[in-house]
């Protein structure tokens, strides 16, 4: 069966629009990458008399995949939460952002790309964040929920069901395709309901700000980020658009190095020899 995606990023500023949403990047020289992504929450995540903060904790962990650490900080004005998730070799693997509802625009899918040859390794980066899309998402199922009055539908409900991507226009289009990834039971209920549910998309809750950085070993040779500062690149979340980041790192190998260092030399003396040549020749003219 088909599952949505909604993502870690959403989680937060659709259901309480109070949170801060920061994740890094980081790639390092041994080729070890590694993603740590934390939600500050204006509040005591531990108050249990909070249902925004109850929602965060016992759904959070729902939107992450299996390789994600939680590390939990509270406090009575803020909390946070932080997933860690690290990648020993980049060459043998990627690390996966779809969790975070990432997207690769790379031919290969992957999030991290590494293109090598004798003398450059170059890291490829091609990500999109659509915000307003996965809004749109939740809003719609949020939609059928309320409108069928469905009893005990949670965060499990919105990853298990459907496929977001079939979604379109036209609202009877998309409560067939909505029906047709439900399992048997939940969809008779959905078929003997009513066909006017689908409700308007709303906002995305405008206070809730959210930022990506990658780091790197050194300078990047491109990049398209918002902000940067030394080998740090960062883009701030699109709340009305589709965040793009590029970015690609290049790294020279020690051959290549000491083949340009040679070729240096070689150029240096093939200079002197040609300007002693000249000198020569010009004293013998004379």
């Amino acid at each position: 069966m088909k599952k949505i995606i909604i993502s870690l990023l959403l989680l937060v500023p659709i259901l309480t629009g109070c949170a801060n949403i920061d994740s890094q990047l980081t790639i390092n020289d041994d080729n070890t990458a590694s993603i740590v992504s934390s939600v500050t929450y204006m509040g005591n995540l531990a108050d249990k008399s909070d249902a925004d903060a109850l929602t965060i904790v016992e759904n959070y962990k729902k939107y992450l995949d299996p390789l994600y650490t939680l590390e939990n900080a509270y406090g009575s004005k803020f909390s946070t939460i932080t997933a860690t998730k690290t990648v020993k070799d980049l060459r043998h693997g990627d690390i996966d952002l779809s969790s975070l509802g990432f997207k690769s625009n790379l031919k290969s899918g992957k999030f991290v790309e590494i293109k090598k040859n004798m003398f450059v390794t170059s890291y490829n980066i091609d990500l999109t964040y659509d915000l307003p899309a996965q809004s749109d998402k939740v809003k719609f199922i949020e939609a059928e929920i309320a409108s069928n009055k469905a009893p005990d539908l949670n965060a499990e409900y919105f990853q298990k069901y459907s496929d977001p991507a079939e979604f379109g226009s036209d609202a009877t289009n998309t409560r067939e395709n909505f029906i047709d990834n439900l399992d048997e039971e939940t969809r008779k209920f959905m078929e003997t309901s009513s066909t006017d549910s689908v409700q308007e998309t709303a906002p995305v809750n405008t206070s809730f700000n959210a930022s990506f950085s990658i780091k790197v070993p050194s300078f990047a040779s491109y990049n398209n980020a918002d902000s940067s500062e030394l080998n740090v690149y960062t883009w701030n979340i699109k709340k009305d658009a589709p965040t793009e980041i590029k970015l690609q790192y290049v790294k020279y190998s020690g051959s290549a190095i000491i083949l340009m260092l040679l070729a240096g030399v070689c150029l240096l003396i093939l200079l002197a020899r040609r300007i002693l040549k000249h000198d020569s020749q010009k004293r013998i003219d004379n």
